[in-house]
């Protein structure tokens, strides 16, 4: 189970982040840890390599296993800050961590992928359905799905890191069903049509669920607010070059994320991404959606029950440092 920070950062420490005519405390070396990198990642890492290259900062962002190691490395100080699944954000907070929400990584992107043959998630009792980890975000939305849409199916769950793998797997005749990403989602479309179909989609289901998200050590966010309002100004500009610029997008990915990227379906998979406006340009987090979110993951039966009782918004989330990036960059 994730690990608590020490201790609580102090309750005014947003207040930091108010205009003032001084810079803002920060320091430029840190690390930062995520789990999945695909085509979502892209802008997440661009907008990293690009305060190193260009604002003088060193930061490490090492890829990780699963989202809640990702989420006890945040919470015990391994990392400044990380992303990965709100729900283990969540889950990790309800125990006692000290961490924050700050910005949007990607919307919903998932969608559940079977056999022609299975219309209803009924039919996936007994079938291979793989999944990332127990505390991946889309366990719990499939998890949620089978369990409120199919009472009683049973599916037999397996553990494969990686929605590529995922694909991969499926592609070889090795598992039944899996959630994916968008972007292979798109690889299944051109490359599986015959044999597998859309089942679910989380995304169009789900709009207002924020799934992954950029999330802060709350004690460091306080001693660094200069750092954090940087990060989020990165990947604002990041978001914005790739709204509407698939080729911007494909650059990026090839670049970071090059082992999660199919030869002959990523101009499809770029373009469904910028499509659909997949990085938002806002930041993406509101009040309104982020209740939702911590409802969604909140205690059964309303919710998937990651969370026993609902997380108060503020002590989940501090959308003051998008609100002030906003406000120096302008909206969009």
């Amino acid at each position: 189970a994730p690990t608590a920070a020490p201790s609580k950062a102090p309750a005014s420490a947003a207040a930091s982040v108010a205009p003032t005519a001084t810079p803002l405390p920060g320091t430029k070396k840190f690390s930062v840890g995520f789990t999945s990198a695909g085509i979502s990642s892209a802008g997440f890492m661009a907008a990293l390599d690009t305060l190193n290259k260009e604002q003088g900062y060193t930061i490490d962002y090492p890829i990780v296993d699963s989202s809640e190691l990702v989420t006890q490395g945040v919470a015990t100080g391994q990392f400044a800050f990380g992303s990965g699944a709100n729900n283990s954000v969540m889950a990790a907070i309800e125990k006692g961590a000290n961490l924050r929400l700050v910005i949007s990584r990607v919307k919903n992107e998932w969608s559940m992928y079977a056999p022609k043959s299975v219309t209803t998630c009924a039919g996936l009792d007994g079938k291979k359905l793989a999944l990332h980890s127990e505390g991946a975000v889309s366990t719990a939305m499939v998890k949620n799905w089978v369990n409120t849409k199919c009472p009683g199916t049973k599916p037999n769950y397996v553990i494969i890191a990686g929605s590529d793998n995922r694909v991969a797997a499926l592609l070889a005749n090795q598992i039944d069903a899996s959630p994916v990403e968008l972007g292979d989602a798109v690889t299944l479309d051109i490359k599986a049509a015959d044999r597998y179909a859309l089942l679910a989609n989380f995304g169009a289901d789900l709009p207002d669920l924020q799934a992954t998200s950029v999330y802060f050590n709350a004690e460091w966010m306080a001693a660094n607010p200069g750092s954090v309002l940087d990060v989020v100004k990165s990947m604002l500009t990041i978001y914005r070059k790739v709204d509407g610029n698939p080729t911007y997008l494909k650059e990026i990915a090839q670049k970071f994320v090059p082992n999660a990227l199919n030869k002959d379906t990523v101009d499809a998979a770029v373009k469904k991404y910028t499509d659909l406006k997949m990085f938002p340009t806002d930041g993406g987090i509101t009040d309104a959606n982020l209740t939702y979110t911590a409802k969604f993951f909140g205690p059964a039966p309303d919710g998937t029950g990651a969370t026993a009782k609902l997380v108060a918004l503020s002590s989940f989330a501090d959308t003051t440092f998008l609100k002030r990036a906003l406000a120096e960059l302008g909206t969009k």
